[in-house]
Formats: structure tokens, C-alpha cells, sequence
């Protein structure tokens, strides 16, 4: 395999207590060239996402295979909180496809924020989605409620499914103003297909978008799980996954 491009860790850690992160970000890995690190967003009363709970979760880019398995191979070496973590789940990834929109660094990039493998490698199916906006005022309010409600329609939906093995959203403008992003973990790629583009509740929230425009941008970000360790409620969703063939 070609090392030709990016390589991917993700990270979801439970804490021993809920954390506020608004305007208060938790620093990655010092050779992260993208980090994004954010609470599993619950909704507040007035319909905006909450910046604040025990369980985080996010991804960080690096440039190299070397890099990447440093801070796989030993997370607490890297993120200074993991002492504070009742469990955790770790993977490394290689990510094959990548298009849209993101503001992940300091400006908005186009169809480039991800160096993908120029072949797809095979393996456990590991998604990332964001969406984003413009400059966002008071008159953006409506449709950045509906877009956020609908989202926690989404993945409460995916993980009612038999092929989802785990989803969840960390959304980061609360806590960095970037782009946070939805993650999601199929058991193969039909699933994901199936369950994303042909039927259910996230087709029907882009059908909405296309009506309504609900955001300004939007990414994927497809990769494949190449090592994964610790729990993600209680097991590893990738052991699991083996289980089951």
C-alpha cells in the first residue's frame, strides 16, 4: 500500500465528569495537523447544541503512518486528559474518500482537507460527515435548529440498524468555531449505502436540505479501520464485528 497519504486516529473517551468545552478546546496530539475533539452534542432548551458532557469524541490528521501509530500505539502519551478517562476507544485509520466542503483548519478548504489513498484498501467501514455555515447571524437561527434536530434524528435512526455498529456527533463550533463532525461505524459498505443514500431518515433530511437549505457546507469522509483498541460502550465495535463473520 502506497503511503502516499493521510492517516487518520480517532479517539472517544468517557471522563470521569462532564467537561464544558465552550471556547475551551482540548488540545490534540503535537503532530495533528487537523484536530477535532468535541462532546457527544445533546440539545439545549433553546434548541443549539450543548458544549458540554463526560463522553468526547474526534479525529486527528497526520501526514504519516509513523506518526499516526505513535499516538495510537499510546493515546495517554499524547492527550494529557486520558487520566481523567473511565474507558476509551482508539482506531487507526486510512481514509480513501473525501469530498466537500470543511473548515477543519483555518479557512475553509474545498474537496482537499483529506490526502485520501488513491485505492480503497478494504476493510471495517469508519464515516465522518460535517456541515457548516457562513457566517452565521440571528436570521440563520431557524434553519440551524432544524439542521441540528434533524441530525439527532439521523443518528438515533442509524443505530436502530442492524449493519450501524456505532454513531454519534461532535459538534465543534461552540467549542473551536470549526466544523464539528457526525461519525459513524458499519459493519459494510452496503449498509452504509443503503442506509445513508437510498431510504431512512438521513435521506429524507437531505431531500429537506435541498428544499430548505439547512447548512452552507458539507464533507464525507469515508476510511477503513486498520487497528482498533479499548471500548466504545463496553466493547470494541470492531471485535465485534468479527464476531459476527
Amino acid at each position: 500500500m502506497t503511503k502516499d497519504h493521510d492517516w487518520i486516529t480517532f479517539h472517544r473517551v468517557q471522563f470521569t465528569e462532564e467537561i464544558d468545552g465552550a471556547g475551551s478546546p482540548l488540545p490534540g496530539p503535537d503532530g495533528a495537523q487537523i484536530w477535532r475533539f468535541a462532546p457527544s452534542s445533546k440539545i439545549n432548551e433553546d434548541g443549539l447544541w450543548s458544549n458540554h458532557g463526560d463522553i468526547w469524541g474526534g479525529f486527528a490528521l497526520y501526514s504519516s503512518e509513523a506518526e499516526a501509530r505513535a499516538v495510537f500505539d499510546d493515546p495517554h502519551a499524547h492527550l494529557p486528559y486520558m487520566d481523567r478517562a473511565t474507558s476509551s476507544w482508539h482506531a487507526l485509520v486510512v481514509p480513501y474518500a473525501h469530498r466537500g466542503g470543511v473548515h477543519w483548519r483555518d479557512e475553509v478548504e474545498e474537496d482537499s482537507a483529506i490526502r485520501v489513498a488513491p485505492a480503497d484498501p478494504k476493510g471495517p467501514l469508519l464515516v465522518f460527515t460535517s456541515a457548516g455555515y457562513d457566517n452565521p447571524g440571528p436570521d440563520d437561527l431557524p434553519r440551524i435548529k432544524a439542521f441540528i434536530s434533524g441530525i439527532v434524528d439521523v443518528v438515533d435512526y442509524y443505530r436502530t440498524l442492524p449493519g450501524n455498529l456505532r454513531a454519534d456527533v461532535f459538534a465543534g463550533a461552540g467549542i473551536d468555531g470549526r466544523d464539528g463532525c457526525t461519525l459513524t461505524l458499519w459493519q459494510d459498505d452496503k449498509s452504509m449505502m443503503t442506509s445513508a443514500y437510498k431510504t431512512g431518515v438521513h435521506n429524507e433530511q437531505m431531500e429537506r436540505h435541498q428544499a430548505e437549505t439547512l447548512f452552507d457546507r458539507s464533507s464525507f469522509s469515508r476510511g477503513r479501520v486498520v487497528a482498533s483498541k479499548g471500548d466504545w460502550d463496553g466493547t470494541d465495535p470492531i471485535s465485534e464485528l468479527a464476531q459476527r463473520a
